[in-house]
């Protein structure tokens, strides 16, 4: 089993907290209800949110070669 540069596993986190959150806002977006929109906002933009500060910190935290 190959193994994983730390740097390479905070990108794959990263890019699936924000697949999370572009389908939760997909989901929101096809019902016309009012607690779509808070799911929206408060989950699906929480679960963006995570991925940019993961992504963000993976490319500060990365120790130079």
């Amino acid at each position: 089993m190959p193994t994983i540069n730390p740097m390479a596993w905070r990108l794959q986190i990263s890019g699936t907290f924000l697949v999370i959150g572009l389908l939760i806002e997909a989901i929101c977006l096809l019902s016309a209800k009012p607690i779509a929109f808070v799911l929206l906002v408060a989950i699906g933009g929480l679960f963006l949110f995570a991925g940019v500060t993961v992504y963000l910190f993976s490319i500060v935290s990365t120790p130079r070669s």
